[in-house]
C-alpha cells in the first residue's frame, strides 16, 4: 500500500509523505520516514558518491547529471527554501510563549571579525572525547571489494549503476557501462608489495573513493613513514596525466594543522594494463571520520544517536579554520562532508583534497555531494559562500535525525518546530539558517566570521548546560579609553554635588559635579541633564559656551 499523500503520523507535524523514487518515502515537512520503514540498527549516515558538477557559464546550454537533478527538484526546493526564514518567527513564539518580532538575521557584515584565539578542538569550552591513533597496518582491508550498491559509472554525465548482479549471477567488478559504454573497474590496481615510483611500498587498500582505491604505503626514502596513495586521474593518456599533475602541484604548498599534508605527485606504470596512473602521496591520518563517529553512537533500540550539539560545534569550528586557510590562498575545498574529516586524538583534519580548486578556475570539473552542495553551484560554480554552506549542512546531519537530507531537504532545512535541537538552542538554528540561505550573498562573509559566530553559539550552549556564563572579550568593542583633562573645573573640597549619577552608600563627591556648585532639586531631571551635556562637551566648544551662558 502506497503512503504517498497520507498525513505524517509524527505528533504535531502537518506534513504528508512523499515518494522520492526507488521506494523511499519521507515526510515533506519533518523529513522523517514512516514508522517502521527503517529497521532497528540499520540506520546509518550515508553519503551519495562524490560526483562532478559542470558549472554553467554564460552561453552554456549543457548541464551534468547533478545539475539536472537540481533542476528536477527546483519546485520542491524553492518551496522549502523560501519558508526557511519565515519559520524562525514561529520558533521564537513557541519558545517564548508570546508573539515576537524577532527574525533571523541573514545579512553579512561584509568583513571578517578578528581572530578569537582558538587553538584546539573544543575552543577550550568543551572536552571532546579523543580518538586514539590506531596502528596503520591494522587499517588495511583483508578483502578489498566495493559493495554492489556502491558501484556507479564514473563518467560525470552518466552515473548509472554498474556491476550489479542479475538473478544468481554476481555482479562484475570490471566491464563497461551498459548505458554509456564507459569502462569501469573496482579491482585494486596496486597490490601489497608493489613499489610505486621506486620509493613507496604498498601495504594494502584502505578504502575506495571517487577516483579509485586509496592505498597505505611505506615511504622507504623518508624514515619509513606511513603515507597514503590516492588515484589522481582515471586515464591512460600520458600528456593528460602530466598536465593534471602540473595543475595540482599547488596542493603541496598547503600547510595547516587541520589539513592533510600533501607530500608528492607520482606516476606508476600498471604492468597489467599498460596504463600510466597518477597518484597523490599524502600524510597518513589515523583516527575516525565524522561519519564513523556518528554511526558508532547508538541508542538502546539500535538507532543512531545524534552527536551532542556542542561536540558538533567543536568540529565545525576546526573545519572552518581549515577552510579559512584555503580561502586565504584563493582555494576552495568544494566537498566538505562527514566522510572527508577525520578526528585524530584531539585534532580534526580534512583528508580529501581531490576536489580543491582555485577560485578563478572556470575549466576544471567541480566535485560535490548531493545533500551537502549548495544549490547554486550547478549554475554559477563554487565560492566561499558555497564552502560555508557545506559546513552548515554537515552540522545539521550530525546533530539531529536528518532523514531526507539528500532528497526532500536537499536544499533546505526541516521545520524547526519538529527538530528538538532547534527548539533547545535557537541560536544554533539561526546560524544554520544564515549559512544555508538560498541567496549566497546573505550567508556569512567569510569562514572566520562564521567560526566566530559558531564559537558564540558554543558558548551559549555550554552556558545553558552548565548554568554558568561563558563570556568572552568582545572582538567588536574594546575597553573604554580614559581621556586625560576631561574635567571643566578642578575639584573643590567640601563642594556639594549633584545627585545625578550618585550611588547609594557612595562617598560624597562621587556623583557628577554641578557647574554652579549648588544642589539641584531631585524633581527637576530636565534641568539636571543640562550640566551633564556641558560636561561632555570640550572646553571652548560652542556647546560648552552655550551651557556656561545658560
Amino acid at each position: 500500500m502506497s503512503l504517498t499523500g497520507t498525513a505524517c503520523v509524527r505528533p504535531g507535524c502537518p506534513g504528508a509523505y512523499e515518494d522520492m523514487g526507488g521506494g523511499e518515502v519521507y515526510c515533506d515537512t519533518c523529513g522523517l520516514a514512516p514508522v517502521g520503514a527503517v529497521s532497528a540498527g540499520a540506520e546509518e549516515l550515508v553519503s551519495v558518491p562524490t560526483a562532478m558538477t559542470s558549472a554553467a557559464r554564460p552561453g552554456d546550454s549543457q548541464r551534468s547529471g547533478r545539475s539536472s537533478a537540481s533542476s528536477s527538484r527546483s519546485a520542491r526546493s524553492s518551496r522549502s527554501s523560501s519558508s526557511r526564514r519565515s519559520v524562525s518567527g514561529r520558533l521564537s513564539r513557541a519558545l517564548s510563549g508570546a508573539a515576537s518580532t524577532r527574525s533571523v538575521s541573514v545579512r553579512s557584515s561584509g568583513s571578517a571579525a578578528a581572530s578569537s584565539g582558538r587553538s584546539r578542538l573544543g575552543a577550550g569550552l568543551v572536552s571532546v572525547p579523543e580518538v586514539p591513533r590506531p596502528d596503520p597496518s591494522a587499517a588495511v582491508l583483508e578483502n578489498p571489494e566495493v559493495p554492489e550498491r556502491k558501484r556507479f559509472c564514473s563518467r560525470s554525465d552518466c552515473g548509472a549503476p554498474v556491476g550489479r548482479s542479475r538473478g544468481e549471477r554476481p555482479g562484475r567488478t570490471e566491464g563497461f557501462c551498459t548505458k554509456c559504454g564507459h569502462p569501469y573497474s573496482f579491482v585494486p590496481k596496486l597490490r601489497a608489495g608493489d613499489v610505486v615510483h621506486g620509493q613507496y611500498e604498498v601495504a594494502g587498500c584502505l578504502a575506495h573513493g571517487g577516483l579509485g582505491w586509496v592505498y597505505l604505503a611505506v615511504d622507504r626514502a623518508v624514515s619509513d613513514r606511513w603515507v597514503v596513495l590516492k588515484g589522481l586521474l582515471d586515464t591512460g593518456d600520458q600528456d593528460a596525466m602530466a598536465a593534471a599533475i602540473s595543475e595540482r602541484r599547488f596542493l603541496a604548498e598547503i600547510e595547516h594543522s587541520n589539513i592533510v599534508r600533501i607530500y608528492n605527485f607520482v606516476e606508476h606504470l600498471d604492468q597489467r594494463t599498460g596504463s600510466l596512473d597518477g597518484y597523490i602521496v599524502m600524510e597518513y591520518v589515523g583516527g575516525k571520520s565524522l561519519k564513523e563517529i556518528a554511526n558508532d553512537r547508538r541508542r538502546p533500540d539500535g538507532r543512531r544517536d545524534p552527536l551532542p550539539v556542542e561536540q558538533a560545534c567543536a568540529y565545525g569550528i576546526e573545519a572552518l579554520e581549515a577552510l579559512g586557510h584555503l580561502h586565504s590562498r584563493n582555494l576552495l575545498y568544494c566537498d566538505f562532508k562527514v566522510d572527508n574529516a577525520i578526528q585524530q586524538q584531539d585534532q580534526l583534519k580534512l583528508i580529501d583534497m581531490g576536489a580543491v580548486r582555485r577560485m578563478d578556475d572556470e575549466e576544471s570539473a567541480i566535485y560535490g555531494t548531493v545533500g551537502y552542495q549548495a544549490p547554486e553551484v550547478a549554475e554559477v560554480g563554487p565560492s566561499v559562500a558555497s564552502d560555508l554552506y557545506t559546513v552548515a549542512r554537515t552540522l545539521a546531519v550530525l546533530t539531529f535525525d536528518f532523514q531526507g537530507y539528500t532528497n526532500v531537504f536537499a536544499d533546505s532545512l526541516p521545520d524547526p518546530e519538529h527538530i528538538e535541537v532547534f527548539g533547545r538552542y535557537e541560536s544554533f538554528y539561526r546560524l544554520l539558517v544564515r549559512a544555508t540561505d538560498p541567496d549566497p550573498g546573505r550567508r556569512f562573509a567569510s569562514a572566520q566570521e562564521m567560526a566566530d559566530q559558531l564559537t558564540g553559539v558554543l558558548r551559549e550552549v555550554v552556558a545553558l548546560q552548565t548554568g554558568r556564563p561563558r563570556p568572552q572579550v568582545s572582538t567588536l568593542f574594546g575597553p573604554e579609553l580614559r581621556v586625560p583633562d576631561d574635567r571643566l573645573f578642578a575639584d573643590t573640597a567640601g563642594a556639594e554635588v549633584s545627585r545625578l549619577g550618585a550611588r547609594p552608600g557612595a562617598p560624597s563627591g562621587s556623583g557628577l559635579r554641578a557647574l554652579s556648585g549648588r544642589r539641584r532639586p531631585a524633581a527637576a531631571p530636565a534641568a539636571a541633564l543640562a550640566p551633564a551635556a556641558a560636561v561632555a562637551a570640550p572646553v571652548g566648544s560652542p556647546a560648552a559656551t552655550a551651557a556656561a551662558a545658560a
